[in-house]
């Protein structure tokens, strides 16, 4: 059974479904029915509760009028909020400028930035097509400014704020006649839906879901350029700035008094709306044809389209092994991620959409795909920190696939960067080595290793290694000396290096380099001076004269690079 919008009561809840704000259904409260001044035959509408704080109109910082470049604008006609009411546009498209020195409502322009939307859609975005389609175009007359000629304006709007006339509050001006909803301050109170209370960036104790709160209204405050009128959260005749995001919005519409609504109210104490023709066949359903036991499958499918534009959502089910069918999902998301018991031999997936009052389209049947029962290999072992290292290294490890006649390629990588791949054997054991090369390159620092072993099926696996590199100190010296005729007594050198503050650099020389002992003299401060050093040894132990140096860096607490690239000099 359904009934007509005008056989409500003022004061009942109505909603659509299908129309949308903050991802739930918009719940109004009838205000009036046949109200003088609005379109014949209607029934107008308000939000039961506050549905968002936003300011009235943004500064217009480039507006000669001092107090609109501070405060915003209180002109309904050109208000950033009534832009915004009557706009279908996209997330960041619906602003446009209503005036040459308008700005839109974004960080810059709103009071401490609370609540900009500029980025936000439209209202209406989220409005079904039905709704849409069915709102009034309504006359309004709405008080303006003193600056702006004072007295009233008219202009048409389909979603707009009450005037104060309309409210029962005496503003500046009589702006249309009171609507039959609003008695006494109790009547205006408004609290905010929990939505509009999770998403304001705005927060305070007295701003919550139990609790009245202001809410804007048409009429500008006269006697000041930037103040709008609005209902304070006791009720009674309030204004603020235009630029406060603090402040709540509560729209108003008009629809034909013949809308038909639900027989009785819902879980809400809301009468649905009722406008509605079964959703068409979803276009398309995808499965991926690789289909793995004790794996995951995401499945995919196409829109579908509703006449009434109340679209709900998609009913998915699966089948295994030609068997009967099982739900899986039920919302309005096109994608749905299934785990696919490993046993199975096939699996198949249809789907249908169904709308906001229940009717569903036929299904969209999806090829059955054989499913492939293969095991991923394993590495032995466990993720591990291997802690400190202090050089060249192995790690062992063994891949094993229970799957027989596999083949396992292995992939091992340093840091992210393959060393090497090869086919492994199942249940051999094999080595990761960290060679000597390899880890004079690595930097101070934390690092890691990875092992990953993938069958012919792409089930993978991978081992992470991890471990760190402290290296403080260097020393750098010759393996053999270098050959000389005789005893050498002066030489020079010069050293490529990066030395922080704060680290110790040595440099010494000795001429018996040959000897199990060599006579090790300091020369670092001829070195770093680029001078000539004398060395003063003049005996040695082994058959030959040879001449070495030894080059030692502590970098103790410095920090930065610290190296040696090249070593130069001669002897004599």
């Amino acid at each position: 059974m359904a009934k007509s919008l005008s056989s409500l009561a003022v004061g009942a809840l109505v909603k659509d479904t299908g129309t949308l704000y903050n991802g739930k259904p918009i719940i109004w409260k009838i205000a009036d029915k046949n109200h003088a001044g609005f379109p014949a035959n209607s029934v107008t509408l308000i939000t039961e509760r506050i549905i968002s704080l936003k300011c009235f109109d943004a500064m217009e910082q480039s507006n000669n009028d001092g107090n609109r470049r501070s405060y915003g604008n209180n002109r309904w006609i050109w208000s950033n909020i009534r832009r915004w009411l009557n706009s279908q546009a996209g997330a960041g498209a619906w602003y446009a400028a209503q005036h040459g020195l308008d700005a839109p409502p974004n960080n810059s322009n709103v009071w401490s930035n609370y609540n900009e939307y500029e980025a936000e859609a439209g209202f209406l975005a989220g409005f079904s097509a039905n709704f849409i389609a069915a709102l009034l175009t309504t006359n309004r007359t709405v008080g303006k400014a003193q600056m702006d000629g004072g007295g009233t304006e008219t202009c048409t709007d389909k979603i707009f704020f009450a005037t104060s006339t309309e409210v029962g509050l005496s503003g500046d001006v009589v702006a249309g006649s009171k609507l039959a909803l609003f008695t006494d301050d109790n009547s205006r109170k408004a609290k905010p839906t929990a939505e509009c209370v999770s998403k304001s960036e705005y927060q305070t104790s007295s701003f919550n879901v139990n609790d009245p709160w202001y809410w804007w209204l048409a009429d500008a405050y006269a006697s000041n350029s930037y103040s709008v009128r609005r209902v304070y959260s006791s009720g009674a005749m309030d204004w603020g700035h235009a630029y406060g995001g603090h402040w709540g919005v509560r729209p108003l519409c008009n629809l034909k008094s013949e809308i038909l609504v639900s027989d009785s109210p819902d879980s809400d104490g809301a009468y649905t709306i009722i406008w509605n023709r079964a959703p068409s066949v979803p276009d398309s359903i995808d499965v991926p044809s690789d289909v793995r036991g004790g794996e995951k499958l995401t499945v995919t499918w196409g829109t579908s389209t509703d006449p009434d534009n109340n679209l709900s959502g998609y009913i998915l089910e699966r089948q295994y092994n030609g068997g009967g069918w099982a739900q899986l999902y039920k919302g309005i998301n096109r994608t749905y991620t299934d785990q696919i018991t490993k046993g199975w031999e096939n699996v198949a997936y249809r789907v249908k959409a169904y709308d906001s009052a229940g009717a569903e389209s036929a299904y969209k049947t999806s090829a059955t795909r054989t499913v492939i029962n293969n095991t991923p290999p394993t590495i032995s072992g466990t993720d591990t920190d291997l802690g400190a290292k202090t050089g060249a290294f192995d790690q062992k490890y063994t891949v094993t696939d229970p799957d027989s006649g596999q083949t396992i390629t292995v992939v091992e990588k340093i840091d992210g960067t393959q060393k090497r791949s090869y086919a492994a054997t199942s249940g051999q054991e094999y080595t990761f080595s960290v060679t000597a090369d390899e880890w004079r390159k690595l930097l101070n620092g934390s690092h890691t290793l990875t092992v990953t072993a993938t069958d012919n099926y792409g089930g993978a696996a991978t081992r992470t290694y991890t471990f760190s590199k402290n290296e403080t100190e260097i020393e750098l010296t010759l393996a053999t000396p270098l050959e000389a005729d005789d005893m050498v007594t002066k030489a020079i050198m010069s050293i490529t290096r990066q030395i922080p503050a704060g680290a110790e650099f040595t440099v010494e020389a000795c001429n018996n380099g040959h000897d199990d002992s060599p006579a090790w003299e300091d020369v670092t401060q001829a070195v770093t001076s680029g001078s000539k050093f004398f060395l003063s040894n003049d005996s040695k132990t082994a058959e030959e004269w040879g001449f070495n140096f030894r080059i030692k860096v502590k970098r103790n607490s410095a920090s930065g690079d610290c190296f040696i690239s090249s070593v130069g000099g001669n002897f004599e």
